[in-house]
């Protein structure tokens, strides 16, 4: 399933008004989010894969431009999305040696 929130749902759930620069930094964060949760999670339910982008958009949203040491450095787990998605996501032992 897909990310499917709009624009204007995504302002709603951020509390974000609605002039040009606001629309503008919504379109560009559900943009990313909207790609960023499909990679992770390809198969969540379209539900679970809205919740996780506002939460990413909100967390990127409000994240400072510059953080000090990695204390921002992971968006969709600080974000809460990571483990909102957790269920939906294929883990798979690899082949690490030639045995």
């Amino acid at each position: 399933m897909a990310v499917n929130v709009t624009v204007a749902e995504l302002a709603g759930a951020l509390r974000v008004g609605d002039s040009t620069q606001e629309t503008t930094e919504m379109s560009r964060l559900l943009a990313y989010t909207t790609e960023a949760v499909t990679r992770h999670a390809p198969e969540a339910p379209s539900v679970v894969a809205n919740e996780a982008a506002i939460r990413l958009a909100g967390y990127l949203y409000d994240m400072p431009d510059a953080s000090r040491y990695a204390g921002h450095g992971d968006p969709l787990r600080n974000s809460g999305a990571a483990r909102i998605l957790l269920p939906y996501r294929h883990h798979r032992a690899g082949n690490i040696g030639g045995c």
